[in-house]
């Protein structure tokens, strides 16, 4: 049970962590419209297990482009 337990814990404090590198690499880059910022930042935490993955996949190469 405890092994059970310790293993959600982990599990969250990856998926927090991930949350918190993506809304900062989101602040990181330079934007031409800071639009473009705000609706990946709603995304990420708005849809966090989503949003996470859409941003993975198609938010860093947007964020090059933009």
């Amino acid at each position: 049970m405890n092994a059970v337990i310790i293993f959600i814990y982990v599990l969250v404090g990856l998926w927090l962590a991930s949350i918190i590198w993506a809304v900062n690499d989101i602040a990181k880059h330079p934007y031409k419209k800071k639009i473009k910022k705000l609706i990946w930042t709603n995304i990420v935490v708005v849809f966090p297990f989503g949003g996470l993955i859409v941003y993975y996949l198609m938010g860093r190469k947007n964020l090059s482009e933009a």
